[in-house]
């Protein structure tokens, strides 16, 4: 059959009135074309899905290649920056189960509570139910076993008989259901009180758990100190200082410069909000403390500048992320300890580094104000706070320019 027959034997004309066939005909059309415009939309949606799935594995690959290489040039150094790294990874993963360990004693004592809440409620309600059903429990003996008999054969008015015994057909059902609901509270307070025990005992162990986790940080953080007590004795028999500054920049510089060329392979995706570019004077700090403008400053015993400033806050305190971007790199880095760099589109880069505790891998994405890391002391400082750099194409900017004053995010 051709095209002409088609046209003419299969679609119906609309400038008359559509025989019932061909109602059956175009209703079975556009049944079909919604089922396949529907496939379509699902095929589309899985294979965006897809493609992020994979972009996102392709990058994760490329930064832990980039972080196995540092890791290997990192053999060749001082073994006390070795043994600082790994007791600073170890007192990061000790401070994350910490953190882990308090929230979920926080949500189980908030349990406890509520259940002792309910208890205290059931008890109030059974006391006064109690009081209640005494008082009727009194009147049916007073009237005896025989209480609906003898109210039978004690009227004489059948009008008043009538009322009376409805009466007592509706105290009659009003005690069975506060009989019923007498059972119904205590199960309720049994029901409570064995939930009491078993969160009480879980918060036990969960105190425990915390004790033991607290020693072993304490433990490590000694441990640490006299690493970098070994570190800086060394520096200063050796005269390393400022090889080992210089290292640390050309490090960071190269690391930079290697997730950039990472980034421009999988670029990050355009949306339909303002550049991080037209943030400038608009941003949040990251975390509430000290801020010491040393941007552009001379480092002691060096020529080297600054390319970044410290805020100094109490340890534990949350990092949070000044703008949209996906995490690009989260390791540990000579220098700067646990560091976190977050990428913002268009060659805009931030730095977090001296982080306690990092709590976002590479690849994931923040938006602004989502909870980075901890405010610590890694990478031998000794005092703890956070060191935040804003970088375009790899030039550092100065934060204190990007930063609104006294512009926090809201805890």
């Amino acid at each position: 059959m051709d095209s002409s027959m088609i046209s003419q034997h299969h679609i119906p004309d609309l400038r008359h009135p559509m025989s019932h066939t061909d109602s059956n005909l175009l209703a079975r059309v556009l049944v079909t074309t919604i089922l396949v415009l529907g496939l379509l939309a699902q095929f589309a949606t899985a294979t965006e899905q897809d493609r992020k799935e994979k972009d996102l594995k392709i990058l994760q690959t490329k930064i832990t290649k980039l972080k196995l290489a540092i890791d290997s040039r990192e053999d060749s150094k001082s073994r006390y920056t070795r043994q600082l790294k790994k007791i600073e990874i170890s007192v990061a993963d000790i401070s994350r189960k910490i953190r882990v360990s308090k929230r979920e004693i926080g949500a189980q004592q908030a349990e406890l509570s509520m259940l002792r809440s309910s208890r205290k409620k059931y008890q109030q309600q059974l006391s006064q139910e109690n009081e209640f059903l005494a008082s009727q429990v009194y009147t049916a003996f007073t009237l005896g076993r025989q209480e609906k008999v003898k109210l039978l054969f004690s009227q004489k008015n059948p009008g008043e008989l009538q009322r009376n015994l409805v009466y007592y057909q509706y105290f009659s059902n009003a005690r069975a259901d506060l009989i019923s609901r007498v059972k119904h509270n205590i199960d309720n307070i049994l029901v409570a009180e064995a939930g009491i025990k078993k969160v009480r005992l879980t918060l036990e162990n969960s105190h425990r758990l915390l004790k033991t986790q607290k020693a072993g940080l304490d433990k490590d953080s000694a441990k640490r100190k006299s690493i970098i007590a070994s570190l800086d004795k060394q520096l200063k028999q050796q005269g390393g200082h400022l090889t080992r500054l210089e290292d640390e920049a050309a490090q960071l510089q190269n690391l930079i410069s290697s997730i950039q060329d990472i980034l421009i392979e999988t670029p990050v995706p355009e949306l339909e909000r303002k550049p991080f570019g037209k943030l400038k004077g608009q941003l949040a700090w990251p975390v509430k403390g000290e801020v010491k403008k040393l941007f552009g400053r001379q480092k002691p015993l060096s020529d080297l500048r600054w390319q970044g400033i410290m805020i100094y806050a109490p340890a534990g305190d949350h990092v949070k992320a000044i703008s949209r971007g996906r995490i690009a790199f989260a390791d540990w880095l000579r220098g700067l300890g646990n560091l976190i760099i977050i990428d913002h589109g268009n060659s805009y880069l931030s730095l977090y580094g001296h982080n306690e505790s990092l709590f976002k891998s590479a690849g994931e994405w923040v938006e602004p104000g989502d909870i980075i890391s901890s405010i610590g002391s890694s990478g031998g400082q000794q005092k703890s706070g956070l060191y935040f750099e804003i970088r375009k194409k790899n030039q550092p900017q100065n934060p204190s320019s990007w930063c609104k004053a006294g512009n926090l995010f809201t805890s």
